[in-house]
């Protein structure tokens, strides 16, 4: 048996049109790849809805805001879809950040100088940023672009620190449900699962009790979501830098090298 035969499989679990490119790189590793999406992305049409009203409110008044913050690869590129319907020059003065470079990239690609944390690509990293501090913030007013629902931290301590914090929700998170038939052939062979998110994990975890138990590893971007995989119970987290497709590669290949089972 080679090398290769003995490697598990690699079950991928981002949105369907946003994992393709991964899913070709993964396959150069020599493993077994399959995909099966946890949520599907379902972003807010520019319309009469109560949802969209709120939306082009926050989008229209960008230039009051001293800093919009993209949580999210979808927000980043859900926000600057609005913002290409409203402005047809982004307003100056106003400070744009990711939370990483996944998020920044397409903020980056759009002409804007979207900065993110210097080490950990998080909310928690973000807010290490001068440009957040306390003496920046406060009396400013900041938006956040993100989906609806989410983490609170990012604008608790923003607030906390005197800046006035809006909301601008772009879009939801819908899982996937998939069968128990479908999930025992994902996993019946223990495979490493690829997840983009604590909310994937929670996502998964609703549909596959014991899921622990029946994968031989799960790899996440970021501490955080490698903190909330420890506490439930997983022996092997592979933390990826980032959600890039180079950090994510990367990650695996130092795992295979290292002698993974």
């Amino acid at each position: 048996m080679t090398s290769a035969e003995r490697r598990p499989a690699l079950l991928v679990t981002r949105p369907d049109g946003q994992a393709d490119e991964l899913l070709d790189q993964l396959q150069l590793l020599g493993c077994e790849v399959r995909h099966q999406p946890l949520m599907h992305i379902r972003r807010f049409s520019d319309d009469d809805s109560p949802e969209a009203q709120a939306v082009r409110q926050r989008i229209l008044a960008t230039d009051e805001y001293y800093a919009v913050i993209a949580i999210s690869q979808n927000a980043a590129e859900s926000g600057l879809d609005w913002m290409d319907r409203y402005w047809p020059q982004m307003p100056a003065g106003v400070l744009w950040f990711g939370v990483g470079p996944t998020t920044a990239l397409p903020m980056q690609q759009a002409g804007l100088n979207a900065l993110i944390p210097e080490e950990r690509f998080d909310s928690e990293g973000l807010l290490q940023r001068p440009e957040l501090q306390t003496e920046a913030v406060r009396d400013q007013k900041i938006l956040i672009w993100r989906g609806v629902g989410g983490r609170e931290t990012l604008a608790s301590v923003l607030r906390e620190r005197g800046a006035r914090v809006d909301y601008a929700e772009l879009y939801t998170r819908e899982p996937v449900i998939s069968t128990a038939e479908r999930w025992q052939a994902l996993l019946g062979d223990r495979p490493v699962v690829l997840l983009s998110s604590a909310q994937a994990l929670d996502i998964i975890e609703q549909q596959v009790p014991d899921l622990a138990h029946k994968v031989t590893a799960l790899l996440v971007p970021g501490e955080r979501g490698a903190g909330i995989a420890r506490e439930r119970g997983y022996s092997q987290v592979l933390v990826a830098t980032s959600a890039r497709n180079e950090d994510t590669l990367h990650t695996l290949r130092e795992w295979i090298a290292a002698g993974a089972p």
